[in-house]
């Protein structure tokens, strides 16, 4: 029988940012004013010509016609870790035969040094961004007027829900998890749909910021972990992401079908089966 005691530690906090952008890219692409929105989720696995596997933490299609991909970094970053970014950059770019927008969300303060004259670094330019120099109070103001309110929340709602305590808020990321674990608690006001990424992402929050068992406990409790986790945390995080990235290739699907795109266009730019945007198509 699983029980909040057995549920797996996740250390990275890599993991969160994967997370979130697989699931609230868009959100995360409007709070750091990327003026770039995502349309379709790409692989995130990357086969160079060596035939060495890579996985990046985000690559989406854009409707301005870029790749961007967004990775997460914990720690400082060093030229050895730009090596690493800039071959996912050139990769991606002879995959997809695009401009690639690479962005890197740093987790820690201390990562706007300059950097060596290497080759990565002449012609590599990522948006290297500290994310907590980023202020969003206007978009927790938002939410706790929401909650007041007792409105649905919607999906770009649930994004900043998980985001923000990425990024500068007004009161620490101890109070925000204790804040939101009772909204989830007291309030009806998250769909239902969205709750199976919301929760696994504050069970990371819970794990990192509070550090007393007893009180993780009660708040895994209030936010009634083991319904949404019930199977494992690992295959509830792989679950949401493989859900988000169907859901948001099949709603780009429907945007060509509604422009009169043909069902082998529709194909090649969304790899989705023929059988299947038959279907998106009787049901517009």
């Amino acid at each position: 029988m699983k029980t909040l005691k057995n549920l797996k530690k996740i250390k990275n906090r890599d993991e969160y940012v994967r997370l979130c952008e697989l699931n609230y890219a868009n959100t995360f692409l409007e709070v750091t004013a990327q003026n770039e929105e995502i349309i379709q989720i790409l692989p995130t696995e990357i086969i160079n010509p060596n035939l060495e596997n890579k996985f990046t933490d985000l690559r989406g299609l854009t409707k301005s016609g870029k790749i961007v991909i967004i990775e997460g970094h914990t720690g400082i970053l060093k030229d050895y870790h730009l090596v690493r970014y800039y071959g996912y950059h050139k990769d991606t770019g002879c995959d997809y035969s695009k401009d690639v927008k690479f962005i890197i969300a740093c987790l820690s303060k201390g990562n706007n040094q300059k950097r060596l004259m290497t080759e990565e670094n002449i012609c590599f330019k990522p948006y290297v961004l500290e994310l907590k120099k980023i202020k969003a109070h206007k978009y927790l103001n938002s939410l706790r007027t929401k909650f007041k309110n007792q409105t649905e929340l919607d999906h770009s709602d649930c994004g900043l829900l998980v985001h923000l305590p990425l990024f500068d808020i007004p009161i620490s990321e101890k109070e925000y998890v204790h804040e939101v674990c009772g909204y989830i608690k007291e309030y009806s006001c998250i769909p239902e749909e969205e709750k199976r990424i919301i929760i696994p992402a504050m069970y990371l929050n819970i794990q990192r910021y509070i550090d007393d068992e007893y009180e993780q406990e009660k708040l895994l409790e209030a936010v009634n972990m083991l319904k949404y986790c019930e199977n494992g945390l690992d295959r509830q995080i792989r679950l949401a992401r493989e859900d988000e990235s169907k859901k948001v290739t099949e709603n780009f699907a429907c945007k060509l079908l509604r422009d009169k795109q043909d069902e082998s266009y529709v194909h090649k730019m969304t790899d989705l089966h023929i059988s299947r945007i038959k279907e998106l198509k009787a049901n517009l």
